[in-house]
């Protein structure tokens, strides 16, 4: 998995690119990780170049949700694929994790 990062106003925008899965759901756990050292609570996944998530990804997507709300920020994810927003269904990921069209209205939402 690659990303490319962009800061908007104190919202960091992560535009992910490839598979959502065990082999790489650590590498956003420990950039993640690395913006809390720096008091960066509020992060918005654009998923627009990923085409695969599995249980791994969906879990790390929840944990990562929980960890900024409780620090006063939160995760949005923007610019998902048909597919994956059946399965956020599904999974009633969708309930407890904000998802928005574009990265402007996940950005207002903060």
């Amino acid at each position: 998995m690659e990303y490319t990062e962009t800061n908007i106003q104190d919202i960091t925008v992560l535009k992910l690119f490839g598979n959502l899965d065990m082999l790489n759901a650590g590498l956003l756990k420990e950039r993640i990780k690395e913006s809390a050292s720096e008091n960066a609570f509020k992060f918005i996944f654009d998923l627009g170049g990923v085409s695969f998530i599995d249980s791994s990804g969906f879990g790390l997507l929840m944990s990562l949700n929980d960890k900024l709300t409780a620090q006063g920020g939160g995760l949005r994810i923007v610019n998902v694929s048909k597919t994956i927003q059946q399965i956020f269904k599904i999974s009633k990921i969708s309930s407890v994790i904000q998802i928005y069209a574009t990265t402007e209205d996940a950005i207002a939402s903060f």
